[in-house]
């Protein structure tokens, strides 16, 4: 059973989702234009953009209170933790031969 926090996830993915595309798909490709920009020789990965965006919205938290950037922070934080999740499953498979 979900609690409340995790229906309101839920429901901002669902909108966001709606409105921007694939999220994962988003943060990757956001990835690979800040690793351009960077200079850096690999792409960065989604989740590690998605805790960028976990900090910038940290940063907003020291101004006035505002109950959506905690939501922001805790769906980005949710997200990047499934996509970390999903890669290092994707890698271990890979190295191990198995894809």
């Amino acid at each position: 059973m979900e609690n409340r926090q995790e229906q309101k996830l839920k429901k901002i993915r669902k909108a966001k989702q709606e409105e921007y595309g694939d999220f994962t798909k988003s943060m990757n490709e956001i990835g690979v234009l800040w690793s351009i920009l960077l200079d850096l020789d690999k792409p960065i990965p989604g989740y590690v953009v998605s805790n960028m965006y976990v900090a910038a919205k940290l940063c907003r938290t020291k101004f006035k209170f505002k109950r959506d950037t905690y939501l922001d922070a805790a769906n980005y934080l949710d997200q990047a933790e499934l996509m970390h999740e999903r890669d290092d499953y994707s890698e271990k498979n890979f190295t191990n031969g198995s894809r």
